[in-house]
């Protein structure tokens, strides 16, 4: 758990701080904030994605693995995209000779994106919006008011405002593009997961050298009709060596430790993963 997760659901965790806590934090937001070299627009609607960034205590660990993953010339997929962090991280990287697929459902965050490619004046950023899952089509958003990096594709207690979206599979979305492989691919849909990797079979299959950024929510893939082992199963089936994505890099080579990493979260609980095909 970052400090930023831990502050704001453990210390504040009762309803009347964390209220405090949100409309604290938006009259604290910038439009525009410079992070590391880019300009991010900020949604003023969100004190938890933003906020963090604000703060600088979002996703630090991932951030960084992240970045050690980009090289120029690569193309890069960046699926629930948000208002654009990782999307800039990698066009800054991967230069002109690159590309960057960022694919954002909600229509709010997905205007804070394109505010993001239009601050740093990227032309290697290809945004759509839209959700990518086993297939095309449409389908609700259940969207959370008080964390905008919370939307879900299946019904929830908590959250009650949906909206429809598109869906599309990877793999049709590439193809109508003429991609063949991809370098980078990172995931970040609320346990949706199971379903991008399910649209995304032929990706998998032709990227030899592809690096896979993904969150790991069992309760959320459970959710989504996915089991969490099978998912591990099948990325380990399709050549790639599992990391958690702590500190330092865990690896998870086998079942028992696949097994373990489910315990460790088990409820609400979640973890990030690499996956990597190493020659």
């Amino acid at each position: 758990m970052s400090l930023a997760e831990f502050v704001y659901t453990v210390l504040l965790s009762p309803p009347p701080l964390k209220k405090g806590a949100n409309w604290l934090i938006r009259r604290m937001l910038p439009e525009r904030l410079d992070y590391n070299g880019l300009t991010l627009a900020l949604n003023p609607r969100d004190p938890v994605v933003s906020g963090a960034l604000l703060f600088r205590v979002y996703e630090n660990v991932e951030l960084r693995t992240y970045g050690q993953l980009l090289e120029s010339g690569m193309v890069v997929v960046d699926i629930g995209a948000n208002i654009g962090l990782y999307s800039a991280i990698a066009a800054k990287r991967v230069g002109p000779s690159g590309r960057v697929i960022a694919l954002e459902p909600d229509p709010e965050s997905f205007s804070f994106l394109g505010k993001t490619i239009q601050y740093n004046a990227f032309q290697n950023v290809e945004p759509h919006q839209m959700a990518a899952s086993a297939q095309g089509g449409r389908v609700p958003l259940f969207r959370n008011p008080d964390n905008r990096g919370d939307s879900r594709l299946y019904r929830d207690p908590m959250l009650k405002d949906s909206i429809d979206i598109t869906t599309v599979a990877l793999d049709d979305l590439l193809a109508q593009k003429g991609i063949q492989h991809v370098d980078v691919i990172k995931i970040d849909v609320q346990g949706a997961e199971g379903l991008v990797l399910a649209g995304a079979r032929e990706t998998l299959r032709r990227s030899p050298r592809l690096s896979l950024m993904m969150e790991f929510w069992p309760y959320g893939l459970k959710q989504t009709g996915h089991d969490a082992k099978a998912i591990l199963q099948q990325l380990h089936a399709d050549g790639f060596t599992l990391f958690e994505m702590t500190k330092d890099l865990l690896p998870l080579p086998s079942a028992s430790s696949w097994d373990q990493l489910i315990a460790r979260n088990s409820g609400r609980q979640y973890t990030n993963l690499l996956a990597r095909k190493l020659a």
